[in-house]
């Protein structure tokens, strides 16, 4: 998942309380560097400017702790594995939260809950299930969920309108919102040569949410994270019916259209596009370039059995080599703190771990609070040892699928063998 471009409950030490907690210098396990003024900090990109840097500035001042931040815009994900391995990694690292259990079997993460218990934080305003998926499965807490980035369908209000279609629901409902409606709707909203009605499968977060609303017990893989479920009925037949959308339906744009950079996003602002299903963290890119429509935002069609849809979450992790893991961990409270969610919700960057900040939340759209109320319909992909490397052998092979020469079914069902194998393995 992918929560830095397109990605609910505590209340944590504030500001006062970060600053007095490091001058305490409080020792932590796993390594050294208690009380320690400084921290270094690897992650996917630079935060100069954005409400990732603000409120890592914020931080700074109010802790006195000087934090080096290290960005790799590229390559990320070899780049912090090969660190991460290395004599003296980072202090904090950024984790894609799909490698958290991978990369928590190996030991190469500190565990955090003997420092959750030493700081008797109080977890009530967090969503439960977003603190816990870091949580493994013997009760090692090897990550931080610094926040949160659900996903909706971004539509172009004006368009509903000039093509005399109802606009789609302003709550978590089904009614006049199922599959088979939304497809009416795409259909009503596409002007062969001009626009197209919709767009569901150019962000990855379809896989687990359409298998789960069809009916998949598990989605994308099993529970236990030992095989990948995607090929079973019900999740390959959610695949087969957002890819003929395109295929049979026309009402979605070719995947072949698709490929390059933002290209969802240009077909949207240039009004050729009338829905689109994408995450909270999409919302800057559209409230600075939207000139000329408004737009709001709805929840997924509700499926067969269910409506729900996935979050992207923002994970962190302390290496268990890192040198200055207190340091690092005052920093991990004061983003998941009333004060640092602040940033992340008024700068329209993700939402906030802490669920106060959230009534920041402002419009445009008209509807923002509909990402608030995600939280309670949310769907999480089951963790595995190695979903990097599952991923690289199922996701290609869907191309032929996207490009309408192969069915969903035969494709999955083929790559199974190879991803069950590749589940086995450590990633």
């Amino acid at each position: 998942m992918n929560a830095t471009t397109r990605i609910s409950r505590r209340t944590l030490l504030g500001a006062g309380g970060v600053a007095a907690a490091a001058l305490a210098g409080c020792s932590s396990p796993g390594g050294g560097g208690g009380g320690s003024k400084s921290m270094t900090f690897l992650n996917d990109s630079d935060i100069k400017d954005d409400p990732f840097g603000k409120a890592v500035e914020a931080f700074q001042q109010s802790s006195g702790i000087s934090v080096e931040v290290q960005p790799v815009p590229s390559d990320y994900d070899t780049k912090f594995r090969t660190v991460l391995s290395g004599g003296k990694p980072p202090d904090l690292i950024k984790i894609n939260d799909d490698y958290v259990r991978g990369m928590s079997g190996t030991g190469a993460l500190l565990d955090l809950k003997p420092l959750i218990e030493r700081d008797k934080l109080d977890t009530s305003h967090f969503p439960e299930e977003l603190y816990n998926f870091p949580v493994q499965a013997d009760g090692r807490h090897t990550a931080w969920v610094i926040a949160h980035s659900p996903r909706l369908f971004y539509y172009n209000v004006d368009l509903f309108k000039e093509a005399g279609v109802d606009l789609p629901p302003t709550e978590w409902s089904a009614d006049g919102w199922t599959w088979d409606d939304f497809l009416a709707t795409a259909k009503a909203l596409t002007v062969p040569g001009q626009r197209f009605g919709a767009l569901v499968y150019l962000d990855t977060g379809y896989e687990q949410t359409w298998a789960i609303n069809n009916g998949s017990p598990t989605g994308i893989f099993a529970a236990d994270g030992k095989s990948f479920t995607l090929p079973e009925p019900a999740a390959a037949e959610a695949l087969q019916w957002a890819t003929d959308l395109t295929c049979n339906e026309k009402v979605q744009p070719a995947w072949g259209d698709l490929q390059s950079t933002n290209a969802d996003l240009q077909l949207f602002t240039q009004g050729k596009l009338a829905m689109f299903y994408s995450q909270f963290s999409t919302l800057p890119y559209l409230l600075q370039n939207v000139k000329d429509f408004t737009f709001d935002v709805a929840p997924p069609p509700a499926g067969p059995k269910d409506q729900r849809t996935e979050s992207s979450v923002v994970t962190y992790a302390i290496p268990a080599k890192a040198a200055n893991p207190d340091a690092a961990w005052e920093l991990l409270k004061f983003l998941t703190s009333e004060e640092g969610g602040t940033f992340f919700v008024e700068g329209n960057m993700w939402l906030s771990m802490d669920d106060r900040p959230l009534a920041k939340l402002a419009e445009p759209p008209a509807h923002v609070n509909l990402f608030v109320e995600a939280v309670e319909h949310s769907t999480l992909p089951n963790q595995t040892q190695n979903t990097l490397g599952a991923r690289q052998i199922y996701r290609p092979l869907l191309d032929e699928v996207y490009n309408c020469n192969a069915k969903a079914a035969d494709v999955l069902a083929g790559a199974k063998a190879r991803v069950d194998e590749s589940l086995a393995q450590q990633g």
